[in-house]
């Protein structure tokens, strides 16, 4: 476990671009306005399958790979070197990112539907705020995380009896019944309180989202101390996750996703688990390289990521009334935001001052 795992930096980069393709594709549906994004005069809800497809571990798989950064930067810092990093690269952004990157967000979609309660810049800051960030959300659940696991690293991060069970066909399932279990709760709790959440990809600002988060993030720091066991597992039985979790996906296809069982959270649970684990074992055998283009990306996702949000709202701010056809302004409107977003990344990149404040390490 001594060699760089130049497959996760890859997977980190694509996380976070499906991320920033998946909020744009919120801007082309019938949700876009109840979820606060702007909506293209043209609604084309017939992209949900797509999206439905991604929606159930795309965050799942952000809190499993800060678990493994985690657990892989424990090699070669202290507790306390961790604490501190990992203090600069979540908090700082966060804080900076919510006051100008999240703020300039709500109150550009604030002024497109003439919200009155973000009507002034001030107000669009408050309510970013109340809202932890908006799509930075999940670093105060990462932070949270790493404030309750680190002191106990050195008492998790041990090679024990998981190794040999993830070299036995079907060991890893062990670590779905966690999953599934959250699942059930899911569906005991839902509709019945306020807080814990309703449906599965109802990630942000739930009770729900954070313990699922928590489950995620443990769970790669437990299969990152095993060392190869866990990365070799991956890369075998990648094609079985994905049967599984295609098996799973096209049932709640084919049931429209809210009918009968294709509704419950549990099964929900188990499709996220698998299609993580297909990203794993294809990132296993198919990424653990180096390369100029990766040592470029994951550099410069992190800082995309931040600042992507009041991106895609200007431009859709400009683009949502122009009679395009959405298959045709779909990808003009990505090809922007992440140009433009790069375009921040490159004109900050090499200013120390802000280094720290887009997640960025001095070096």
């Amino acid at each position: 476990m001594n060699q760089r795992r130049y497959d996760i930096d890859a997977l980190r980069s694509i996380a976070m671009f499906l991320l920033i393709f998946y909020h744009l594709g919120i801007s082309f549906t019938s949700l876009a306005r109840q979820t606060l994004f702007i909506q293209n005069e043209r609604v084309v809800d017939g992209i949900w399958p797509l999206l439905n497809l991604m929606n159930n571990w795309r965050i799942p798989l952000v809190f499993l790979i800060a678990g493994i950064a985690l657990r892989l930067s424990f090699r070669k810092r202290t507790r306390i070197q961790i604490f501190k990093e990992r203090s600069k690269i979540l908090i700082l952004p966060w804080v900076f990112g919510t006051l100008v990157f999240s703020s300039s967000s709500a109150y550009i979609v604030g002024r497109f539907y003439d919200y009155w309660f973000l009507d002034k810049f001030s107000d669009a800051v408050f309510f970013a705020l109340e809202y932890e960030g908006l799509h930075l959300w999940f670093l105060i659940n990462i932070f949270i995380y790493c404030l309750v696991l680190v002191p106990i690293l050195n008492f998790i991060s041990k090679e024990n009896f998981v190794a040999s069970l993830l070299s036995k066909p079907g060991g890893v399932f062990l670590f779905s019944l966690p999953i599934i279990a959250e699942g059930h709760l899911l569906n005991l709790s839902r509709f019945r309180t306020e807080t814990y959440g309703d449906y599965y990809s109802e990630y942000a600002l739930t009770d729900h989202g954070f313990l699922l988060g928590f489950l995620w993030f443990f769970i790669g720091i437990i299969l990152t101390s095993q060392g190869d066991a866990f990365w070799e597992s991956s890369a075998k039985y990648w094609k079985l996750h994905l049967a599984l979790g295609m098996t799973s996906y096209f049932y709640r296809l084919f049931n429209n996703f809210i009918e009968d069982y294709a509704l419950d959270n549990r099964l929900i649970a188990f499709e996220s688990f698998n299609f993580i684990f297909v990203l794993l074992g294809l990132a296993a055998v198919y990424l653990n390289k180096d390369s100029p283009q990766l040592t470029y990306y994951k550099t410069a996702v992190y800082p995309v990521y931040i600042v992507h949000l009041p991106v895609q709202m200007a431009v859709m701010y400009f683009f949502a009334d122009i009679n395009i056809h959405p298959i045709i302004k779909f990808p003009i409107a990505l090809f922007l935001i992440c140009f433009l977003s790069l375009t921040i990344y490159h004109a900050i990149k090499n200013i120390k001052p802000l280094r720290p404040l887009f997640g960025l390490r001095n070096k």
